[in-house]
């Protein structure tokens, strides 16, 4: 036999195939296994090249002779290895294609395709040079992954755009949290719900989450998604594979959690495990124990893993907790019943935040800092008990004629100006208007103390009028005597939710039969469950107890007798899915803007707000008779969904891959608004409101179909050029999990559609990994939102965009990413809404004082009391497009080890400019913001020190959504650092 040999990277102690030693080797391309086989025995390994293109292994876990996880890892693939010397090891085709015994029966075994290595003339088997690339922090896409279309498939072998991220990423650049994401993954930017990131947005439009490849409730912003505790993030664009069931446009995250490799304890002799503690900014601190081991239980053999981890933590935002406690378990046993092996696991997190963000904002603060001062001219609370309640309100900041939507004594509705024609006038062009509101020229003239110099009842009653009635209630403007400039601190952020709880439950329990990787079975049975309450005295308040639970079976075979040129896989799915999602709800959040953030009265404790801003609870008091707050919402939906979809991998003359598939799915719907809740919008300032009497109930049913097809071939020097289009079905649920009676009516069931060309493609010698794609997404058959509460989702949008990534790992110890994206978000059609303003924007004038020139009394203060809104016409092509997601994002990471363990990460990322909200009021600068870390790290210790915003950039987000976006954001922590140790064990 005739080969070109290499000798591979050597391991601190040299062995041989009986020598025992600790592997850590996943489930990957088995050239990628056997590279990391080669690393960690010392041992020299030969094969040919052609093993790299196709072959999975199902990876080796623990301490164990070389000979025996060289057996696991070419388990079922036709292949064998043979010992030439002490030092080397050839892989060669088995003298048979059945499959090799495994000493150890319980190991998995995971497909292969026979892949015949090539002969000379004589016969011998020609084996070419190998290459080692050693990537312990798994930097490469080179693990396998079904979360992209439900086949054990290479990132790079998938034809669609799919970031990973390894735990051993997450760590090396704390990533904690989904704001900390987009730090290495494009596509991620994420605007922010008053403070509380818990679902991630994917290519500008909120995205599902899975859990293990099973999809949860809605997360957005009703807890904390706590990254850290995550063992891999798989990050896929555009719509779920249709054996997913129904999903949302711009992508899904696949999150497995610590507890996640509970089948790798079965390989273990003893348990292992590690201990991590962290502090930092903002007295934040974190513990977390990880334990993971072999386990016999019902006289089988398995593994377990259990994970815990508790976060006590302030926020940049003063007066913000960010607290979270959270245990994760999991066990594996093999051949619990029959050839199944169940896989079954758990998860709590129970979570204490708050929500908030900076009211008042202007483009004079976002560029220069400087903040409007004041505070409400009347006083609200006329009992003097230190909150608002409804009557109160009314009586105080009385509306002119009957309560409607928009008549109220905090929210008032202004008409969009037009020209002579009637068309719709740009925002630059609203005429100003002189004066003051009729309500504050009343008030002034009956307390002219409060205008002390007499310039505002100068101006004369005016200024631009709602819509209606045209007036202005008196509770919306600030008081003469306190309004001013200031420098804003930027970690008061006085739009303060006080309190937000979760205590969230998921489980799982998978029964899995792939003893014959051409013939595998798995049932997969789903629970995930949440109990939420927000307290916030702007008024809001909620309730949700979501559940959901899910069962879905999928089958997986591959054809045989097939000609040589052809290869098919096949896989068929049924799932069954259920919802509830009872909620309590009241609305208001007119104090968005009420709070003076640099008042003297402030304090942390109160984030600054004032009996004359604090307004009472539903969740603490809904009694209107006895100064309380009522419930405006009462009810809950409960959906069912059933479907069955096929798909097929079919590979054509070993280059050409077809991925083909589809799926059918039917929902009932049902939705229930109680009676006993307050309406609003009827009676009048004497007399405001009225009980709901009736409970009013919706059922309908709605199907809808979802498709993909994907072409896809492989060129010299390992490239993969794709096309992939796809369709799929979504089901129109809010940010509350609950579909409005508006949606059932309407069909509850969107659609959504993606078209993708890209490119894949595995360079220098497997070290360098290239993605590039260009993408638009649409969101097609989708009804009107008839209920404000509905995110943006929602709405129909179009995005197209291109985005690349780059990752290098050139020698071990050292490895870079770089990701460029440029996208752009469109409403289609254009729909119109009702949107929030600011005064000046509406057409007030700033007040003068004509001897000196100087403001006085600034537009803006007209309203900051409550809330403006103002009518967008549909089709005015100038806020076409969504805003919020800055249009260009760039993002690089390095990471340097030396062989005595010490070594550095640096990271940074830039942000395009973008408006804040769709009427583009303020333009937030853009920003780069760099992040860097030293560390040292051997077999039992891992120290680093890590300083994130280390050029203290001063950066904001926007507020998600579409109708609340333009004038609350949030600010970005500034310069911050942390601390942490890890012991192995």
């Amino acid at each position: 036999m005739t080969a070109t040999m290499a000798i591979v990277a050597t391991a601190a102690a040299q062995g041989t195939a009986t020598t025992a030693t600790t592997f850590q080797i996943p489930k990957s391309l088995l050239a990628d296994a056997l590279d990391r086989f080669s690393e960690q025995s010392g041992l020299q390994v030969v094969y040919d090249d052609s093993l790299r293109p196709s072959l999975i292994a199902p990876g080796a876990q623990g301490t164990m002779p070389a000979g025996e996880a060289l057996d696991r890892l070419l388990a079922g693939s036709g292949l064998q290895w043979t010992l030439i010397n002490s030092q080397t090891i050839a892989i060669r085709p088995a003298v048979s294609r059945a499959p090799l015994q495994v000493p150890h029966q319980d190991a998995p075994s995971s497909s292969f395709d026979y892949v015949p290595l090539p002969r000379t003339v004589d016969g011998s088997v020609v084996l070419s040079e190998l290459h080692v690339v050693e990537d312990p922090n798994r930097v490469l896409p080179s693990e396998v992954s079904g979360s992209s279309f439900g086949f054990a498939k290479s990132l790079l072998d998938t034809p669609r755009s799919v970031s990973f991220i390894s735990e051993e990423t997450i760590n090396r650049f704390g990533i904690a949290a989904v704001e900390d994401l987009m730090r290495v993954v494009p596509g991620t930017y994420t605007p922010t719900r008053f403070g509380i990131q818990g679902g991630i947005d994917v290519r500008s439009v909120p995205a599902d989450t899975f859990f293990r490849g099973m999809k949860r409730f809605n997360l957005q912003g009703h807890a904390p998604t706590v990254l850290s505790a995550m063992d891999s993030i798989e990050v896929v664009r555009g719509p779920p594979s249709p054996i997913y069931g129904m999903g949302k446009i711009g992508g899904y995250t696949n999150m497995v959690p610590r507890s996640g490799r509970a089948a790798d304890g079965s390989y273990l002799e003893q348990s292992v495990g590690d201990v991590r503690a962290a502090v930092a900014s903002y007295d934040r601190s974190e513990l977390s124990v990880n334990l993971r081991g072999p386990l016999q239980a019902f006289g089988r053999h398995g593994g377990y893993d259990a994970f815990v981890m508790n976060i006590e933590s302030d926020s940049y935002a003063r007066g913000v907790p960010a607290d979270a406690r959270l245990a994760q378990g999991a066990v594996s046993l093999e051949r619990i019943a029959g050839g199944f092996r169940l896989e079954s696991g758990v998860s709590v997190q129970s979570s204490r935040s708050a929500g908030a963000l900076l009211g008042r904002f202007t483009q004079d603060l976002a560029d220069n800092g400087r903040y409007i001062r004041g505070t409400p001219l009347v006083n609200l609370d006329l009992n003097g008990n230190g909150r608002i309640g409804y009557r109160e309100y009314n009586t105080a900041s009385p509306v002119r004629g009957t309560l409607s939507t928009y008549n109220q004594p905090l929210v008032q509705r202004w008409d969009w100006p037009t020209d002579a024609d009637g068309v719709p006038l740009p925002l630059d062009q609203f005429p100003v208007v002189p004066g003051i509101p009729e309500s504050m020229y009343q008030y002034l003239s009956e307390h002219p103390e409060a205008d002390p110099t007499g310039l505002l009842r100068a101006q004369g009653v005016g200024g631009p009028r709602p819509n209606g009635n045209g007036y202005v209630p008196v509770g919306f403007v600030l008081d003469p005597r306190t309004v001013g400039y200031d420098q804003l601190d930027l970690r008061r952020f006085t739009a303060f939710e006080r309190e937000l709880k979760a205590e969230m439950l998921t489980a799982f329990i998978d029964l899995i039969d792939d003893r014959d990787p051409d013939f595998t079975i798995k049932n997969q049975l789903f629970l995930d469950t949440m109990d939420q309450y927000k307290i916030s005295e702007q008024p809001f308040g909620t309730a949700q107890q979501p559940r959901v639970i899910e069962d879905k079976f999928t089958l997986t075979r591959r054809l045989r007798d097939l000609p040589s040129w052809l290869r098919v896989n096949t896989l068929a799915s049924v799932n069954a899915r259920f919802t509830l999602s009872p909620t309590q709800q009241c609305f208001g959040d007119f104090s968005t803007h009420r709070s003076d953030a640099m008042a003297s009265t402030w304090t942390t404790k109160s984030v600054g707000m004032t009996p004359n801003t604090t307004f009472a609870n539903c969740l603490e008091n809904s009694n209107v008779d006895d100064d309380g707050f009522p419930f405006t919402n009462d009810g809950q939906t409960r959906y069912s969904e059933l479907g069955a979809g096929v798909l097929f991998d079919i590979e054509l003359w070993e280059r050409t891959q077809l991925l083909v598939g589809g799926r059918h799915d039917g929902s009932e719907a049902r939705n229930v608004e109680y009676a006993g809740t307050y309406n609003f919008n009827t009676g009048t300032a004497a007399n405001p409101g009225a009980k709901v009497t009736q409970t009013t109930r919706v059922r309908g049913w709605d199907t809808g179909p979802s498709w993909t097809l994907s072409l896809s071939y492989q060129l010299p020097w390992n490239l993969r050029p794709y096309i992939t289009v796809s369709e799929a079905s979504l089901t129109l649920d809010n940010n509350a999990n609950r579909l409005t009676a508006a949606v059932i009516e309407a069909g509850h069931i969107g659609q959504s559609r993606l078209t993708e060309v890209g490119i894949k493609a595995s360079l220098l010698d497997r070290r360098l990994f290239f993605s590039s794609a260009l993408y638009q997404q649409r969101r097609i058959n989708v009804s009107d939102p008839d209920d404000p509460t509905i995110t943006a989702e929602a709405s129909s949008t179009l995005t197209e965009g291109w985005e690349t990534e780059i990752k290098w790992v050139p020698i071990r110890g050292f490895f870079a990413s770089f990701y460029a994206l440029t996208q752009k978000t469109l409403y289609s059609p254009n729909r119109g809404g009702s949107i929030l303003i600011d005064a000046r924007s509406l057409g007030f004038q700033d007040v003068v004082d004509p001897a000196t020139g100087e403001v006085i009394y600034p537009a803006e203060a007209f309203l900051f009391g409550g809330r403006a809104f103002v009518q967008l016409p549909a089709g005015v092509d100038a806020y076409r497009e969504k805003q919020g997601n800055p249009n260009t994002q760039l993002g690089a990471t390095l990471n340097a080890q030396t062989r005595s363990g010490f070594g550095f990460t640096l990271s940074a990322n830039y942000f395009s400019s973008v408006p804040a909200g769709r009427l583009q009021l303020i333009e937030l600068p853009s920003a780069t913001v760099l992040n860097t870390g030293v560390f040292y790290d051997d077999k039992r210790w891992h120290l680093q020190f890590d300083v994130f915003n280390a050029n203290n950039e001063r950066y904001f987000r926007a507020r998600n959504g579409d109708t609340l976006a333009d004038l609350p954001v949030s600010a970005m922590p500034a310069r911050r650092w942390q601390a942490t140790i890890t012991r192995r064990f």
